[in-house]
């Protein structure tokens, strides 16, 4: 993955939304960090200035409801010409890794990887044992060692991987990854490759963008 900032990514003449898995544009005199265009099916590092308005994004993507001034595309779609029933149908097509993994403390991981599929997708609970074994060991754990562990006993790798691991079984086309080498060394930071790579293996028109501050590795 490259870094880039949010000026230096793809720029086309105008803001397109066919083949669009993320784009924004706020107004010129908002200070904003300007335009962000990325196309579907590729992994993308985005430096992104002002925290405010790294939070302002993420809250206009994962809310659905975009500021007067923000226009949204995502996985090809305008936001705001959406209605409220095809909002909550394109959410469902997203998701989120947070810098401590986003996990319940009161869960060890085998459950926190595991209740999202039960409450939505129970059918597919037998035999996803094994795959979640299987995703642990390609992004670098111990899986046995991890799955009993609750949060508080991971390190932030673990906690990363566990989050991880919920997300991809539950199949999003567009994973945003907030500050990924928030609590790594300079060793562990390089996994971040490894979760883009184990992500679009399976899902090659998927969209993963990591976003970070200027301070992020």
């Amino acid at each position: 993955m490259n870094p880039v900032t949010a000026e230096d990514a793809l720029q086309p003449p105008a803001l397109e939304t066919c083949d669009v898995g993320l784009a924004c544009e706020l107004p010129a005199d908002s200070g904003s960090d300007g335009r962000i265009w990325i196309p579907m099916g590729v992994s993308l590092r985005i430096r992104i200035a002002n925290p405010a308005h790294r939070a302002r994004l993420l809250a206009a993507i994962f809310d659905m409801e975009p500021d007067p001034d923000l226009r949204l595309v995502l996985l090809g779609a305008e936001v705001d010409a959406l209605s409220a029933k095809e909002r909550i149908a394109l959410r469902a097509r997203l998701a989120y890794l947070a810098p401590t993994g986003g996990l319940l403390s009161n869960l060890d991981a085998w459950e926190n990887i595991i209740l999202p599929l039960g409450c939505h997708q129970p059918q597919r609970l037998p035999g996803a044992g094994a795959e979640v074994r299987a995703l642990i060991n390609e992004l670098g754990g111990a899986q046995e060692l991890l799955l009993a562990k609750l949060p508080e006993e991971m390190t932030p790798l673990e906690r990363k991987i566990t989050g991880f691991v919920r997300i991809l079984l539950e199949a999003p086309e567009l994973v945003l990854v907030e500050n990924f080498a928030a609590g790594l060394d300079s060793a562990e930071r390089t996994r971040l490759s490894y979760f883009a790579n184990t992500f679009h293996a399976r899902h090659p028109r998927g969209t993963f963008v990591q976003l970070e501050d200027v301070q992020g590795g």
